[in-house]
């Protein structure tokens, strides 16, 4: 028996040639597949005398039970093999489509090399993605960038209430932060990810299963950098969220709330934690601020504590990221305004 001679190529393999290569073993080893099929067959019609020129065995029931089982044996080898080469097919596969995934959207050659992903990103200069664009049904402002990829905020509220009467309505759209302060176990980080995965209630906001949007975003830190809840210098610079660059159209975390210190320096007027202690933001986070759509009176949730376990941090409507009490006193029920990290391209 021969064996397979891989063609040669000074210039190596690239991704096509590999996955191409390995479908063709699995047709070649289809067609072997078949030639064991078509000889088990022929086996039990020469058992029964049914092949043509060949002389009739005449066989017993005994024998003709005992070739039955042997064929159903083999037969039995061969699925588990056709078991074996569908895993090995939808590797193959999914591995072709990841490596499309990585091109352009228009189908071109791959993009070019990201920089590298720093640990603060740069603020940007708000371009904007429309629902035409996103398959969303509100803009997405671009707050920061990073490597290559860019921080985008919807501009809109999520609509969390489950029943549609006051869909509009602020006052019904709020959220109880929590019991505490602390993101992983908030009310914000759950409603934000069933947004994002589709498992909101009745006629709750969720972020359309085929929505293009889906198609660039990537995996973060976001959740675990919430920051240590300080206002002023430390506050404004501890908890930056990472990309990955790891695509990830689905899943939880994907979604998540602003940290204290990307709402200071991306998207605000101003930062503290009350009273005269507010220091300004740059103006490019004014700008982006300007650019979100928040009721009067309302604030949104961030994914950082605040300066007690009773208060997280917060954005109000008049553009001071500052913090409120978790448990909807004083004012404490926020919005959410759900940021993804996204590849650049979605622009």
């Amino acid at each position: 028996m021969s064996f397979p001679v891989f063609p040669d190529k000074p210039e190596g393999y690239s991704i096509e040639d590999s996955i191409s290569q390995i479908l063709t073993s699995i047709a070649m080893e289809e067609i072997g597949l078949s030639h064991i099929i078509n000889s088990e067959g022929e086996k039990l019609q020469y058992v029964l005398g049914t092949l043509t020129d060949v002389v009739k065995p005449n066989p017993t029931i005994p024998e003709i039970l005992e070739v039955n089982e042997s064929i159903k044996d083999m037969l039995n080898v061969v699925s588990m093999n056709q078991m074996f080469l569908f895993g090995k097919m939808s590797a193959a596969l999914n591995a072709y489509f990841k490596n499309q995934n990585a091109k352009d959207p228009n189908g071109g050659e791959p993009l070019p090399d990201k920089p590298p992903i720093q640990e603060i990103p740069a603020v940007a200069a708000g371009r904007i993605l429309t629902p035409q664009k996103t398959g969303d049904t509100a803009d997405w402002v671009e707050i920061a960038q990073n490597g290559g990829y860019s921080l985008i905020v919807r501009t809109k509220f999520i609509n969390t209430f489950a029943s549609s009467d006051q869909r509009e309505n602020p006052d019904y759209q709020a959220t109880i932060f929590g019991t505490a302060n602390g993101y992983g176990d908030s009310a914000v980080r759950k409603k934000i990810n069933d947004w994002f995965t589709g498992a909101a209630k009745e006629d709750a906001d969720n972020l359309a299963a085929d929505a293009n949007l889906r198609k660039f975003t990537v995996k973060s830190d976001a959740a675990a950098q919430t920051g240590t809840g300080t206002a002023g210098t430390d506050g404004k610079t501890d908890s930056f969220s990472k990309p990955s660059g790891e695509a990830a159209s689905s899943g939880l975390d994907v979604a998540f709330a602003l940290s204290y210190s990307e709402a200071a320096n991306f998207v605000s007027d101003e930062y503290g934690w009350g009273g005269d202690n507010f220091l300004p933001s740059e103006a490019p986070a004014q700008s982006n601020f300007a650019k979100l759509t928040m009721p009067a009176g309302s604030q949104l949730w961030l994914r950082s504590p605040g300066s007690t376990p009773d208060m997280a941090s917060s954005l109000s409507q008049s553009g001071k990221v500052f913090q409120a009490a978790v448990d909807g006193s004083n004012g404490g029920s926020g919005l959410l305004y759900p940021a993804l990290w996204v590849d650049s391209a979605a622009f």
